[in-house]
């Protein structure tokens, strides 16, 4: 299935919610922006025959709504959970490259880092960190997008943008940090802590 107008399209649509994810105040706001722009996302990549892409984002969309249902109830998810997502992703490296493609792509590598860096970073709290953390795997998947399928490209450039611009209105020109940021620095100490 070799869609690459629609395509593009779903990947617009995943483009402006991953953008405007990184401008949302509450972690759960960006998380559930996140979750919304996966969907359209994993379609993106269903449509532009990516398989592995589409399986190991299906993997990142689930890891993203556990990660959501901790926030919401103002916890910590366990350190399991990120080895968890990354062992599945890595599975199904495997899984769909060898086992049904029967052809390993080296270049998919670049992207299974990138899921298992969203697994470990999905978990902090502290939105701060999300955000300057968050550059290592959003520039991998871009690379990614630029060697394997051009058309989930737009999605991820715009995520970089969002998130770039966020840290510059958050953290660059207004160096106050919020409540909620210092609140959520202070509960993740807490969590360290015990």
């Amino acid at each position: 299935m070799d869609h690459p107008v629609l395509a593009f399209i779903a990947s617009c649509i995943t483009m402006f919610l991953g953008a405007v994810g990184f401008l949302l105040k509450k972690k759960s706001h960006y998380l559930l922006s996140q979750i919304i722009g996966m969907c359209f996302l994993i379609t993106s990549y269903l449509l532009s025959a990516s398989y592995f892409a589409m399986i190991g984002l299906s993997i990142g969309l689930l890891r993203t709504v556990t990660f959501f249902i901790y926030e919401n109830k103002g916890i910590k998810a366990p350190l399991f959970w990120p080895f968890i997502f990354s062992g599945l992703t890595i599975a199904s490296y495997f899984i769909v490259n060898l086992g049904i493609l029967h052809n390993a792509k080296p270049i998919d590598i670049l992207y299974v880092m990138a899921l298992i860096f969203y697994a470990f970073i999905f978990r902090i709290r502290n939105l701060k960190t999300v955000r300057f953390t968050m550059l290592i795997p959003t520039n991998l998947a871009i690379l990614h997008c630029i060697l394997v399928s051009p058309a989930a490209l737009p999605a991820y450039l715009f995520e970089l943008g969002g998130n770039l611009v966020s840290i510059f209105k958050y953290h660059v020109f207004n160096k106050k940090e919020t409540v909620q940021e210092v609140e959520e620095e202070e509960v993740e100490q807490q969590e360290e802590a015990v």
